[in-house]
């Protein structure tokens, strides 16, 4: 028994706080099938989606009690740190889907409430880490998983207009602020993704160094779509905004262009990992059929780890993002695109969920084992 706690206590100190990344890919793929109509699937996710939320909540309060000073010791290494935004991110996607299936704003606002002190938490020991490392070339710093900075920026502007809405709310200066912080984030992205650029396109950058995060190169413009798109659809009918509204739609437009461009080459350097690094000659035929199947099959070909769930993410907040773009342009036929995309990131997310059972399970095995 005495061996068993010490696993489960190790487990929690060692707690990787990417796992929030599962809450925040489960939670978008529920926005979209509901956007896309298939109610029953989507309020499945969600009820599972507080299943996750709650779980690792539980842990991440039982390692902040018991670990406080390894939490500070993560938050204060820059690798480390940036992950725990995808709390930020899980919680203020939760209180979306609150708002979207309940309707409860009160709950959500305290949700949001949360997720800005996360945000504020986060970003300052983020900026903290980017001040000691000064001496090292910012391209060499960056990856996908910086752009969490972003994404996490939208979440709260998001969440905020969608409480706004449901409130009844009509104040000029909430929405002011709501938008300058999308603005805010649209200016982290182009600065993020200019380094992450050079460092993918410009410098030596092998199939062995590709991991799912660098996903939100296009993840990070959809939610920026998705905002802006709410932001216009939601924001007060004041004829001084006219303008406002105007920049906010072309800038939205400008984001979707931008994602959509990323992902042949996303595409391509999944692809290039799954069927080429860690298979000793040539890749199965099932990996070169699907290349995403070894998220959840296989034995040696096994890929699961939990930055995996970053891929499935931006995919579902792609398909989100498009439909809200419909309703805000003319393109109509964009919503035929979304349908087809929406059940494509819903299957990468059931072969990454039983990547991770596969994982959960062996580890509890080796606990089992480990104690008789």
């Amino acid at each position: 028994m005495k061996r068993c706690s010490s696993i489960i206590l190790d487990g929690i100190r060692n707690f990787h706080p990417s796992y929030f990344a599962m809450v925040m890919a489960t939670g978008i793929v529920s926005i979209a099938f509901e956007a896309m109509a298939f109610t029953g699937i989507a309020r499945a996710l969600f009820a599972l989606n507080l299943v996750f939320y709650l779980i690792l909540c539980t842990i991440l309060t039982i390692r902040i009690v018991l670990f406080l000073p390894d939490v500070l010791t993560d938050l204060r290494t820059l690798r480390r740190a940036v992950p725990f935004l995808t709390f930020v991110v899980g919680t203020n996607t939760i209180g979306m889907q609150l708002v979207t299936f309940h309707q409860a704003t009160e709950l959500a606002m305290w949700l949001w409430l949360v997720a800005l002190i996360g945000w504020v938490v986060c970003l300052y020991f983020i900026l903290l880490g980017f001040i000691l490392m000064r001496g090292k070339p910012l391209h060499e710093i960056v990856n996908g998983a910086t752009l969490l900075i972003v994404v996490s920026t939208v979440s709260v502007s998001l969440l905020g207009v969608r409480l706004l809405e449901a409130a009844g709310s009509h104040a000029g200066y909430a929405y002011f602020m709501a938008g300058s912080v999308w603005v805010l984030a649209f200016v982290f992205y182009l600065m993020i993704v200019t380094l992450l650029i050079y460092r993918l396109f410009f410098q030596r950058f092998e199939p062995a160094e590709w991991d799912a995060p660098y996903w939100i190169c296009m993840g990070a413009t959809a939610i920026i779509t998705l905002g802006g798109a709410e932001f216009v659809l939601r924001m007060p009918g004041l004829s001084a905004w006219q303008g406002i509204w105007l920049v906010i739609l072309w800038i939205t437009v400008f984001a979707w262009m931008i994602g959509t461009m990323w992902i042949p080459y996303l595409l391509v350097m999944d692809i290039l990992k799954f069927t080429r690094v860690n298979i000793a000659d040539s890749a199965p035929l099932w990996i070169k059929t699907f290349p995403w199947a070894r998220l959840a099959f296989g034995g040696q070909c096994h890929v699961y780890d939990p930055p995996c769930w970053s891929r499935v993410f931006p995919m579902g907040m792609y398909t989100a993002s498009t439909l809200s773009l419909v309703k805000v342009t003319s393109f109509g036929s964009l919503a035929i695109i979304s349908q087809y995309w929406g059940w494509f990131a819903l299957l990468i997310w059931s072969l990454t969920l039983i990547g991770m059972l596969r994982t959960v399970f062996a580890a509890i095995n080796l606990v089992t084992i480990s104690t008789r």
